[in-house]
């Protein structure tokens, strides 16, 4: 059985990450009616137009069931979806990227993993906060690295003196 202060963190890193996605959600700007991204009126969205608009190539490319290179009214609907989910995906794997990086060092036993913050963007994590020696730094650097999703790695790690 895990240790009680174990359970906790990891309780607390999973309800950051639900709050977090929830709130991304929430924020994230909505596509426009089909008519508004209808922009010359030929009952089509081209992809220019949609991207035009904050979509992403990749979510027109799924919505465009027939393969014609424009969206009718429920392709948009199918690619908004889409878009919708790309988004959110993006913004998910940042937060589960900074949970699993900051839980794996906290099962560091001499790394004291709570002085030790831990922001993500874009699969960039940035170290920030106090360990013990260089070492300690390099430790958590290569934890970071580990991670799948990971990018690259700015450490402002600082050694308490």
């Amino acid at each position: 059985m895990k240790p009680i202060q174990h359970r906790f963190i990891s309780l607390g890193l999973a309800g950051a990450i639900a709050a977090i996605s929830a709130t991304s959600a929430v924020a994230a700007p909505l596509m426009p009616s089909f008519k508004k991204v209808d922009s010359n009126g030929d009952a089509m969205s081209s992809l220019e137009e949609f991207v035009a608009q904050g979509g992403h190539v990749q979510a027109f490319s799924e919505g465009d069931c027939n393969a014609d290179g424009g969206l009718g009214s429920d392709e948009y609907t199918k690619a908004c979806a889409n878009n919708d989910r790309i988004k959110a995906g993006k913004f998910v794997d940042d937060a589960w990227i900074n949970a699993k990086v900051k839980a794996l060092l906290l099962k560091q036993d001499d790394m004291k993993g709570l002085e030790v913050n831990v922001e993500t963007q874009k699969g960039f994590v940035q170290l920030a906060g106090w360990v013990g020696s260089a070492e300690q730094i390099a430790r958590a650097e290569k934890v970071a690295l580990g991670v799948e999703g990971v990018k690259g790695v700015r450490s402002d790690l600082q050694i308490t003196h």
